[in-house]
């Protein structure tokens, strides 16, 4: 055969229908549809058809206790980050601690020493003094806060910067005669320490709104009276520093801790009168 020769066309495959028709089916058909019976699912593959493959099983377990790990850590660097900081700002204060500012006196005070003189607490401006309740018809606690302090006078009066003060409670009864005899009569006559009367209103009005002492109240039961008087009053006594600052309540005479509250009241003086020392110094 030359080759010149044209070849013949391959006879077309025939399909047999049900009425025995022969159909000639050409490559043109047959090739896609043998192409796509060729193609199963399980031949198909992910990256043909665009699709990512899911985790198995334990992958996404993995994954799981992976940012389980992660949420712990940041939570273990956290604390630690927040307890390291708390421990070093509670060692400040525990070297460098001073008494609190609690409260500050506002407004001025203007009353009657016990040797007539017209006072006013603004004078004090500039001094640490110690301030408290008292009336010379106190059959109880008034004699307690006065033994109390004049101890404190006799420990911290002969420094310029300190003083003392109480103020009384019944202030209608309490005439600058009738306390400088009270004075007198129990040895704490000095003159850095002022007993305090004048207008029962205003004096009782500027403890409860600038001492924040609590207020003070009438006893009426006669069989009480005779316990601890006619008037129940705070038996606290309050600090205030050189700039009008409360620094600290000392309950002196409480039944069980009074004893540590004069040590603390004892200790924050000193505190106040020199900012320089440290709480390491004064224990």
């Amino acid at each position: 055969m030359s080759n010149d020769e044209p070849i013949p066309d391959e006879p077309a495959e025939t399909i047999h229908g049900p009425d025995s028709t022969e159909t000639p089916v050409t490559e043109s058909e047959s090739g896609p549809r043998d192409a796509a019976d060729s193609a199963s699912p399980e031949s198909a593959s992910p990256a043909s058809a665009g699709e990512e493959t899911p985790p198995s099983g334990r992958g996404k377990i993995v994954a799981w206790w992976a940012t389980i790990a992660g949420i712990c850590l940041i939570i273990l660097l956290g604390s630690t980050f927040v307890t390291r900081s708390y421990l070093i700002r509670r060692t400040y204060e525990m070297e460098n601690w001073r008494p609190p500012y609690l409260a500050k006196l506002e407004e001025n005070l203007l009353a009657t020493n016990r040797d007539g003189r017209e006072v006013e607490l603004g004078d004090l401006r500039g001094k640490v003094f110690v301030a408290g309740y008292n009336y010379t018809d106190c059959p109880a606690g008034c004699l307690g806060l006065a033994s109390v302090m004049k101890t404190l006078h006799e420990k911290f009066g002969h420094l310029p910067i300190f003083h003392l003060v109480s103020v009384s409670v019944d202030p209608t009864a309490d005439t600058p005669a009738k306390m400088d005899a009270w004075v007198k009569e129990r040895g704490v006559d000095a003159q850095n320490w002022w007993f305090l009367t004048g207008d029962e209103e205003i004096i009782r009005g500027y403890m409860l709104s600038q001492f924040k002492f609590f207020a003070v109240e009438e006893v009426t039961d006669p069989e009480k009276i005779a316990q601890v008087g006619r008037w129940a009053h705070d038996l606290r006594l309050a600090l205030v520093d050189e700039k009008a600052n409360i620094r600290g309540y000392y309950d002196v005479l409480h039944s069980e801790y009074g004893e540590q509250e004069i040590t603390r009241l004892e200790r924050d003086i000193r505190m106040v009168l020199n900012p320089d020392l440290k709480l390491e110094d004064v224990q």
